[in-house]
């Protein structure tokens, strides 16, 4: 079993809800802050780092994509 927390289950959740489309960095830093204050670009980078391990335990390896200076995709 693998528990996520509440911004690695809002970053999979905001994938899901577009697949096979690139979600940019910017819209999903957005999504998950909602511009309370500033969010260092390299939180976001963090959590997707701790999600690829979560889903890699499980066997879904490679799940999210990156396109580089675009943002991500599943």
């Amino acid at each position: 079993m693998c528990e996520l927390t509440k911004n690695e289950l809002k970053i999979l959740y905001c994938l899901f809800r577009h697949p096979g489309e690139i979600v940019s960095r910017a819209d999903m830093i957005d999504y998950l802050w909602d511009n309370e204050v500033f969010i260092d670009d390299n939180t976001l980078s963090v959590n997707i780092t701790r999600i690829r391990s979560k889903l890699k335990e499980i066997g879904a390896e490679n799940f999210i994509e990156t396109k580089r200076g675009m943002g991500y995709r599943i």
